[in-house]
């Protein structure tokens, strides 16, 4: 058996090596997991709850990806930490002012304005408030600017309004103790927190009206109600239908993120979504982000994709538009075909009939013994080659078919040329036959 050589040798090792490094490779990459942060909110709050029910299924998914939730301030400080690079995801208030670095996924749920004010205290309004203590959101809430936004539409100064910047659990206190009259709040319709607070207490809520005029100053706003009961069955609480004014509670993410990664997060917290409503209720409200036009912020380019997977492109849009000019393309492609036909056949025509022309002078120059018959075939062919040429010059003949006429034409001149010789050449050949005789 021959032995390989020691160049074929190495060049199989090289090969072996090459293979096994391409598949650690494509095994490190299919094993490689990405890392994210998500900033939930504050403690005991309701996107806390929901985005860590979505981290634990999206951890459970195996797509790769470990996604971490903290627990932050508040809408204002997550986009801080998404401006900084510090977060990679947050939910914010859609009422939130955001950078261009802040980019949309999804709409989790609708948050309602909610004044809980104590039965003794006569308020019946927002603008009731002056005068009264009023435990509102930290300054790092997007409830904190919300409450400011109301105070503003109702012409209400900060001098007028004794509001106090203080956390849930300490409003809560401060409200069961008589120590302030009324708590705002920025939650679901049913907030566990605000039911908890109210309970059998004799709290009631205050409808916030004016929501369709708010929203001509903040688009996010839109005018929506407590539902009936939503609080309490019996005696109802509230006891109708309740209005107020709503909001879409987002999860945004770094608009420098990955499309792909955020595709895959899309993707996979609609396709999970059961499995994350059996953790938190509010994952049933999950919803699309609006078109960018309609929208208050603006999609991720990955978000976006999954959204707009199933719409029509545009040449779906616009298919009549699309139907006429191919109907349009066709029947003028058909009517230049034609014509480009009838023009290659008129040409096919006109080289024939020069063809037939050349084998009409050579059926004739083969028994013509007339010199000047035979110089009149010539300067018929002379004539010819002219004429053809100029047809190359204008392009009414291709090169191919003047190729094929110079051919033919050259045995035909050759030919006239041959039969002159021998004209020319008969007499003396008669007067060497007569000598020789």
């Amino acid at each position: 058996m021959q032995l390989l050589s020691s160049r074929t040798r190495i060049v199989l090792i090289l090969a072996i090596w090459l293979i096994n490094i391409v598949a650690l490779v494509l095994w490190l990459e299919s094993t490689k997991v990405t890392r994210l942060t998500i900033a939930g909110g504050q403690q005991g709050s309701e996107t806390l709850a929901l985005t860590t029910a979505i981290a634990k299924v999206l951890n459970q998914a195996d797509l790769g990806l470990l996604v971490s939730v903290f627990e932050t301030g508040g809408s204002s400080a997550n986009v801080r930490l998404l401006e900084n690079g510090r977060i990679d995801m947050a939910t914010i208030q859609a009422d939130t002012p955001t950078p261009r670095s802040v980019e949309g996924l999804a709409t989790l749920y609708h948050d309602a304005f909610h004044l809980i004010v104590r039965n003794d205290a006569e308020i019946s309004s927002f603008a009731d408030l002056p005068g009264h203590r009023i435990a509102i959101p930290p300054t790092t809430s997007g409830q904190f600017k919300s409450f400011w936004f109301l105070a503003a539409h109702y012409g209400l100064q900060a001098n007028q309004l004794n509001a106090l910047p203080i956390g849930e659990d300490a409003a809560n206190f401060a409200m069961e103790q008589g120590q302030v009259d009324a708590v705002f709040r920025v939650r679901a319709p049913g907030n566990a927190a605000i039911h908890d607070l109210i309970g059998d207490k004799a709290f009631r809520l205050v409808p916030i009206l004016q929501s369709n005029a708010m929203a001509l100053k903040q688009p996010a706003i839109a005018p929506g109600v407590i539902p009936l009961g939503s609080y309490r069955g019996h005696p109802a609480l509230p006891e109708t239908d309740l209005p107020t004014a709503v909001l879409n509670r987002l999860l945004v993410v770094r608009a420098d993120l990955d499309a792909t990664v955020v595709y895959k997060i899309t993707q996979a917290i609609y396709a999970h979504r059961s499995d994350i409503l059996e953790l938190s209720k509010l994952a049933g409200f999950i919803g699309p982000l609006p078109d960018d036009a309609n929208s208050v912020i603006q999609a991720h380019p990955g978000a976006r994709t999954y959204y707009d997977r199933e719409k029509p492109n545009i040449i779906q849009r616009n298919i009549r538009l699309v139907s006429a000019i191919l109907y349009t393309s066709v029947i003028i492609g058909s009517g230049f075909l034609a014509l480009r036909s009838r023009w290659v056949k008129s040409r096919l025509l006109r080289m024939s009939s020069f063809n037939q022309q050349l084998m009409k002078i050579a059926t004739t120059a083969r028994n013509e013994t007339n010199p000047d018959a035979l110089l009149a075939n010539k300067q018929e062919l002379i004539d010819m080659l002219a004429e053809v040429i100029a047809d190359l010059d204008k392009a009414k003949v291709n090169q191919d078919e003047f190729e094929h006429f110079t051919f033919t034409w050259q045995a035909v001149d050759a030919m006239l040329r041959d039969r002159l010789n021998l004209i020319s050449l008969a007499p003396q050949r008669e007067s060497q036959k007569e000598k020789i005789a």
